[in-house]
């Protein structure tokens, strides 16, 4: 068992960064004599630093394994909040240079295809209206990939579909307002025009949908299921709204577009909205963020820029 009297003292008076950098290092590296060249320092320096670590905190941190060493329970432990400590810390040193410099900083954001024409650009015209010395990097790319760089903090912000059942204890999500989705084919599709159109008139038709491993795409498919229609066989998977508009406008192929997308579509005569209730499978667009990483000046104004353009938006919709 730990004693925390110790551990507790230790933090306290003699933990210092260069302590959190070895352990990461050795982390990482797993070899003394890489962390000895890495660090510029001597092996028995690596060793009596470790040592030194170790008898003050109570715990063994690393133990052998072959030619190297790997952590132990405690020093995994220790280690994952070490990254932690060395990110924020980053992440202090890259805002204080931009206050320094007379920038405000950057923000990173992912965005689904859902946003991509709609809120996110009048965010960052609002941002750089009022804080044009803030640099905004914009990343594309799947749902479960975009999580994952949020997890790592490759990305401060995913604006998108949100999806509750993915979210997990160290993302906050806030929903933003709701852009229900509908099925949408070619106007000159004679299932556009057809009265009484039924689920059953879908059956073995081409689609356009989301990627198969996205939440859309299988409630999408058990949608379909659950009115009697055959899985397609015809698909295209793709996100990219640019490339899917020009081949929904090509019948009879069929696929889902947000409501504000498609109204645009339909007054321009190119695609029709079918009569279908797609039920509870639209989600709402919203914003997802890592709560375990603190969001910079720079991240957390460009939150609010979001919340400005989306409820512009919102009362668009509405109306």
């Amino acid at each position: 068992m730990i004693d925390s009297l110790p551990i507790e003292k230790y933090f306290a008076r003699h933990l210092k960064i260069k302590h959190l950098r070895l352990l990461v290092e050795l982390a990482d590296k797993q070899t003394v004599a890489q962390v000895a060249a890495s660090l510029h320092v001597s092996q028995p320096a690596v060793s009596k630093m470790l040592g030194e670590m170790e008898e003050g905190i109570g715990v063994k941190l690393f133990e052998r394994a072959g030619r190297g060493i790997k952590p132990t329970p405690s020093g995994e432990c220790l280690i994952k909040h070490a990254r932690e400590v060395l990110f924020n810390l980053q992440k202090a040193h890259q805002e204080m240079r931009s206050l320094a410099t007379g920038t405000v900083g950057k923000v990173t954001i992912g965005i689904l295809s859902v946003v991509s024409t709609t809120i996110v650009p009048k965010a960052v015209k609002i941002l750089k209206t009022n804080w044009p010395n803030v640099t905004i990097r914009i990343m594309d790319g799947t749902v479960d990939q975009q999580l994952q760089d949020l997890r790592e903090g490759k990305l401060d912000i995913v604006i998108g579909r949100v999806f509750s059942e993915r979210a997990a204890e160290h993302l906050q999500e806030e929903v933003l307002y709701d852009d229900p989705l509908v099925i949408v084919t070619s106007s000159k599709n004679p299932l556009a025009h057809r009265d009484n159109l039924t689920w059953k008139d879908l059956n073995n038709l081409p689609w356009i949908l989301s990627v198969e491993e996205s939440p859309t795409y299988k409630r999408m498919v058990n949608l379909l299921a659950k009115n009697g229609v055959n899985k397609p066989t015809d698909v295209i998977e793709s996100v990219s709204r640019s490339v899917n508009l020009p081949l929904l406008m090509e019948p009879p192929r069929l696929g889902l577009l947000s409501l504000s997308a498609a109204r645009q579509s339909v007054a321009e005569g190119v695609l029709q909205i079918l009569p279908l209730n797609l039920g509870p499978l639209p989600s709402p667009v919203g914003m997802i963020w890592n709560k375990t990483r603190p969001l910079s000046h720079a991240a957390l104004t460009f939150q609010d820029c979001i919340r400005q353009a989306s409820l512009t938006y919102k009362n668009m919709l509405i109306s």
